[in-house]
């Protein structure tokens, strides 16, 4: 097997990057962001928004299969602890859209275990 060098890897890297980007479709009202793009609300979705200048007004549409997960949005502690606080409205309908308010925003999977594996995204102003 031939190595390839750190270069190859990098570019190649970026490829698979620009080929998994999210889907999203720019309205007037602001873009909606598929949440995980073409793989939907699943484990290992954060830091999918780290690359994406989300703002205030955007849609986020969480898609996954009803039943297996769920979408929970929450506090910083929430997200940093992996658990939605009393009262959190949990979400299961399989395709949940929330509208990104200004400022930071969290979103959790509560399924016992999800978060932990990566079903969980934090969102920065902008």
């Amino acid at each position: 097997m031939a190595r390839q060098s750190t270069g190859s890897v990098v570019v190649n890297m970026l490829l698979l990057a620009l080929c998994c980007a999210t889907t999203s479709i720019v309205r007037g009202d602001g873009t909606e962001w598929i949440v995980g793009g073409n793989k939907g609300w699943t484990f290992g979705v954060a830091g999918w928004e780290n690359d994406k200048h989300i703002q205030p007004g955007d849609k986020l549409v969480f898609k996954y299969e009803r039943g297996k997960h769920n979408v929970a949005q929450v506090d910083v502690r929430g997200y940093m602890e992996c658990k939605a606080p009393e009262g959190t409205k949990i979400y299961s309908s399989g395709k949940d859209t929330f509208e990104m308010p200004g400022g930071k925003a969290y979103w959790i999977c509560t399924f016992p275990g999800h978060c932990e594996k990566g079903m969980r995204i934090g969102i920065p102003p902008r």
